[in-house]
């Protein structure tokens, strides 16, 4: 039985170039999906952080992970009359197969209250 040893092998290398750099990428992949959720969270405050004039009767939703099957696609604010309310948004399918938009309207709970109580636990908000 013939034992092929490569000239990186006779070198002293146990892996060649190209299983180091797959290597490297498959480490690298690790290191994002441990980070995912740091990233993800990152990704959430600089949209919050985006510039923009929320005018009156106005507002902008960003897309949301799906937490479970009820979370909504879409969460943010609007301004309606001069008050800033939290919105939520679901992407559905009705029994006839038709997409239709759910939209939750709620008003923004104070920041040093204890949380009511949700109507909905997968709303992000």
């Amino acid at each position: 039985m013939e034992n092929h040893v490569s000239e990186h092998q006779k070198n002293g290398v146990l892996m060649n170039p190209q299983d180091i750099e797959d290597w490297k990428q498959d480490y690298d992949n690790a290191q994002g999906w441990a980070n995912e959720d740091q990233l993800n969270q990152r990704r959430r405050d600089e949209e919050k952080k985006m510039a923009y004039d929320q005018k009156d009767n106005e507002g902008a939703l960003f897309q949301q992970e799906k937490k479970s099957e009820n979370s909504p696609s879409y969460a943010g604010k609007v301004l309606v009359d001069g008050k800033e309310w939290r919105a939520a948004l679901w992407r559905n399918t009705s029994k006839q197969g038709k997409v239709y938009l759910k939209v939750k309207f709620e008003e923004p709970r104070d920041q040093g209250a204890a949380p009511a109580p949700a109507s909905d636990p997968d709303i992000p908000f």
